[in-house]
């Protein structure tokens, strides 16, 4: 419920205002983000975030096989990136995930930039499943991250030994594994785990018995994610968070895990309405400035 955001939005405007606006880097973008370039076939990028965000660009058509693409990102934040093909066509879509590897040789799929663009040059996809490297179970997604080499001093390789967004650890994020091995890879199963739960409506991800308190099933709990249900529009500017039809402002379980608002320590705990627990968030009021004694 987003009556208390609205402050701090008007707050942080006037604050903007009286600054004289963002600056902005050589690469265009405001000095909080920076751009992703590079050129694919064409492609669909995305980008998952350490805070559970999504961010999206389609490739530009430029009448060559090398469609340009410039993805804003969010600096000093950690993010995995994902090449999709044919990304309209569910049965002939072909994902890529991306496992960078700087000049050092230090490589993974997840990175960030202290606010300088990364160029990834081109990136050669597979257009087809045909054309796919491998692809086991038929889901459409390839096994293994595809490796490419940034000789650009501006990314930063973050080298993780447990990954939220990676469970298995394998180079493949969560959302687009196939749990069930049905052949249809989570982000397009909408029951993962195939216990006759609508994924909606379910809040045990992996059948443990345990709420996981996950609605999008990217690895990072509701109270953690600034999108709950990784629909590109943050938990504080989206309408219905949980993405059941009802808006927040008359659903009383607004992350849908299962806990009325009223009862919830993810949104008791929310001072700005952000979608962020007060005790994970830097800016906790959403002044645009940053407090102290969050876990992050």
């Amino acid at each position: 419920m987003k009556t208390k955001a609205l402050y701090g939005i008007l707050f942080l405007i006037v604050l903007i205002a009286a600054c004289g606006g963002s600056s902005s880097d050589g690469g265009g973008t405001s000095s909080s983000t920076y751009s992703l370039t590079g050129t694919v076939p064409g492609t669909l990028i995305e980008a998952y975030c350490d805070d559970g965000s999504y961010y999206s660009v389609k490739s530009t058509d430029n009448g060559t096989d090398r469609h340009p693409f410039d993805l804003e990102l969010p600096k000093n934040l950690s993010c995995r990136v994902v090449l999709i093909t044919n990304e309209e066509n569910e049965t002939t879509k072909v994902v890529t995930s991306i496992k960078l590897t700087d000049k050092d040789g230090n490589t993974s799929i997840v990175f960030t930039s202290s606010g300088e663009d990364i160029d990834l040059g081109f990136v050669d996809l597979p257009l087809s499943r045909s054309d796919m490297s491998s692809d086991s179970n038929g889901d459409g997604v390839e096994d293994f991250p595809l490796e490419v080499t940034v000789t650009d001093s501006a990314i930063v390789i973050v080298l993780k030994t447990d990954d939220p967004m990676d469970d298995d650890n394998d180079g493949i994020i969560n959302v687009y594994e196939d749990d069930d091995g049905d052949g249809i890879s989570n982000r397009d199963d909408d029951d993962d785990d195939n216990d006759g739960i609508k994924d909606i409506d379910d809040n045990d991800n992996d059948g443990d018995g345990i709420n996981d308190n996950d609605l999008d099933h990217d690895g990072i709990s509701n109270g953690q994610d600034k999108d709950d249900d990784n629909d590109g529009l943050p938990d504080k500017d989206d309408p219905d968070d949980d993405n059941d039809g009802i808006n927040d402002d008359q659903d009383d379980d607004d992350d849908n895990d299962g806990i009325s608002d009223a009862n919830d320590d993810d949104e008791i705990n929310d001072s700005d309405d952000d979608g962020i627990r007060d005790d994970y968030d830097t800016d906790n009021d959403n002044d645009g400035i940053n407090n102290s004694g969050a876990y992050n």
